[in-house]
């Protein structure tokens, strides 16, 4: 009895690890934005970064790393201390810290304007507090740009003078964050919208380019695509081939589609267009089998 128990829990165990596996989340990292603006108040780029994770947090489709942790590791490898991050230091700083993707951004905007009127003694003064960020998306396996995207939004307060007495508004800091706050909120739906890949977190991790076979030579595979669809030389991608379709006998509606793996390729030559592998394992290859 005691075996028969000591069994079935173990079994549990391992179907839980497997339908947790399945279900994995992207795990995303959020570096310190630029700030690209004239205000030195708070640290601006250190804010935005905090906004959009906490915003990432709580829509709850991300495995986020823990920023402290990030800027420790980027001030230990001397990473990204000269300014604005490009695709492939993010990527190698992906890497390191074992996630899928990196954001990198900059605060382009972030200040006021005036405006307004009236007579008689009496003036109606505007203040309006704009803010704007423009947020890019790595691919820690294959430094591809996986989103880009600019937003921005505005806030407003209303002052009063009679004959020169009252009004008057001083920076509204709090103001001008609400708008930056909006700006990154809108963002943050767009990346949480994105069909994204769960990998490794760099190293290893194959590649859903959409590529399909397009000549077989011995062991020397060609596909159709190459570096503008993220491929890159020495990965390594899963090849297979579409199998059985089932239909909803009702609808004709395709409810799944049943794909069988043909054998691993390993890119040896990465063109903008095209890419050439060699088999890794498996045999078979025809021409219009897709990497998956």
């Amino acid at each position: 009895m005691f075996r028969l128990g000591k069994i079935l829990f173990t079994t549990a165990i391992l179907l839980i690890f497997l339908s947790t596996a399945g279900w994995a989340k992207p795990r995303v990292a959020v570096m310190d934005f630029e700030n690209k603006t004239q205000w030195r108040g708070w640290q601006l780029g250190q804010g935005a970064a905090d906004i959009l994770t906490t915003e990432l947090v709580k829509i709850g489709k991300f495995d986020m790393f823990e920023r402290e942790q990030l800027n420790t590791v980027i001030k230990e490898q001397n990473l990204g201390a000269s300014g604005r991050v490009d695709p492939s230091t993010a990527a190698r700083i992906g890497k390191i810290v074992g996630v899928s993707y990196i954001i990198t951004g900059a605060v382009t905007e972030y200040g006021k304007s005036r405006g307004g009127g009236g007579g008689g003694g009496v003036h109606v003064g505007k203040t309006g507090y704009h803010s704007a960020v423009d947020i890019r998306m790595v691919d820690a396996t294959s430094s591809r740009i996986v989103f880009a995207d600019t937003a921005s939004h505005s806030k407003s307060s209303m002052n009063i003078r009679v004959f020169g007495f009252g009004g008057g508004e001083q920076f509204n800091e709090k103001l001008a964050t609400e708008a930056m706050r909006e700006a990154i909120h809108e963002v943050a739906l767009k990346i949480a919208g994105l069909n994204l890949q769960t990998t490794g977190g760099g190293g290893g991790a194959t590649s859903t380019g959409g590529a399909l076979v397009a000549d077989v030579d011995g062991d020397v595979i060609t596909l159709n695509k190459g570096a503008n669809a993220g491929f890159s030389n020495g990965q390594t991608v899963t090849v297979k081939r579409k199998g059985k379709v089932i239909k909803d006998p009702a609808t004709g509606k395709v409810l799944k589609v049943k794909y069988t793996t043909v054998g691993k390729l390993r890119l040896t030559v990465v063109e903008d267009a095209y890419s050439e592998g060699q088999v890794v394992s498996g045999s078979g290859f025809q021409v219009g089998d897709v990497v998956r």
